[in-house]
Parts: structure tokens; C-alpha cells; sequence
């Protein structure tokens, strides 16, 4: 009976995790390799699109998102602005969903934000480096908002949800 029963949590974990998020569009899996990362696009309209970026040896972000662009050629369209200090993404199109800016007054928030976390437990955090600088490794996490400072809608990626549940399935062991 306890087994039914921590089967029963884990499933109700993973209902109450896609209930709680409704805004995730769609998510996706990309690439190959035997390294993830993890990619969150979160629009205006708070439509969000999850990638986990399969790949092997050394990536940058814009290898990751360089990956998505190939693999989905009709869904997926990202623009960037080259600057003496690096790339900018200026406007990004999953699907139906699209925004594009850069910052115009008064309130300059019209732009693509980014932030980071080395892994999906961790906070995100703005980004001080450009996403071609941002060396990626297994488990990594990036974020990209449109038109608000606010950090990423807390989306559990897939490791996130396998972490929690075998967590919460060990506790309920040791009662």
C-alpha cells in the first residue's frame, strides 16, 4: 500500500506541475548529444516555450539556440544585432508567437532579457554576459523574457520533476 500510495503523490506532482504552469505552450527536444541544457522563452503574453538542447563537446548559448533554429526551420526564427561588444537577440518567433525590440522609450523594457541558472533547482539570475559568451554545460538553464524585468516564470524542467519526486518517494520511505 505505501507504494500505491507514493505512486500516488508523484502522479499527483506531475498533474499539479502542468496544472500550475498553463502558460507553457509547448516543449520540446532538440539536437543529440549526451549533454542538456535548457532553454525558456517567455513572451509578452506570457506564452513560455520550453527546449532541452541535446549536444555534445563544448556550446555557447547561441550554439543552443543556433541548434533549435535547425531543427525546427519553420517554427522557430530568432534576429540579432552585432555590436562591437557582441550579439544581441532582437526579436524572437516560436510559432504564433513573436516579439520584437529593443529597448525604445519611455519605458525601454521592450526587449529580449536574459538570465541564467547553472541548474534547474537553482535562481535565475540576469545575465552579465552576452548569451555567445555563456559557456554551457549539462543542466544548464537560460531564460529569455520579453518586455519585463521579472525573472522566468518557474517552469520544472524534466530533471527538475524526476529530482522532486524521488525526494519526496525517499521521505515517504523513511516514515
Amino acid at each position: 500500500m505505501k507504494c500505491v500510495n507514493s505512486l500516488m503523490i508523484v502522479s499527483t506532482i506531475a498533474f499539479s506541475a502542468t496544472v500550475s504552469h498553463a502558460d507553457i505552450v509547448d516543449s520540446f527536444v532538440v539536437g543529440s548529444g549526451a549533454s542538456s541544457s535548457y532553454l525558456q522563452f517567455q513572451f509578452a503574453n506570457n506564452n513560455t516555450y520550453l527546449y532541452e538542447v541535446r549536444y555534445d563537446g563544448a556550446v555557447f548559448g547561441d550554439d543552443l539556440i543556433t541548434i533549435i533554429a535547425a531543427a525546427q526551420p519553420s517554427y522557430f526564427a530568432y534576429q540579432t544585432i552585432s555590436y562591437s561588444f557582441g550579439d544581441a537577440i532582437v526579436g524572437i518567433s516560436i510559432g504564433s508567437d513573436s516579439n520584437e525590440g529593443f529597448g525604445t522609450p519611455p519605458e525601454y523594457l521592450d526587449y529580449w532579457h536574459y538570465w541564467t541558472r547553472d541548474d534547474a533547482l537553482a535562481a535565475w539570475s540576469e545575465s552579465w554576459v552576452g548569451f555567445a559568451d555563456r559557456a554551457h554545460s549539462n543542466g544548464m538553464n537560460d531564460g529569455w523574457v520579453f518586455g519585463s524585468n521579472s525573472a522566468p516564470t518557474s517552469v520544472p524542467t524534466p530533471s527538475a520533476c524526476v529530482v522532486i519526486a524521488s525526494m519526496l518517494l525517499t521521505r515517504r520511505r523513511r516514515r
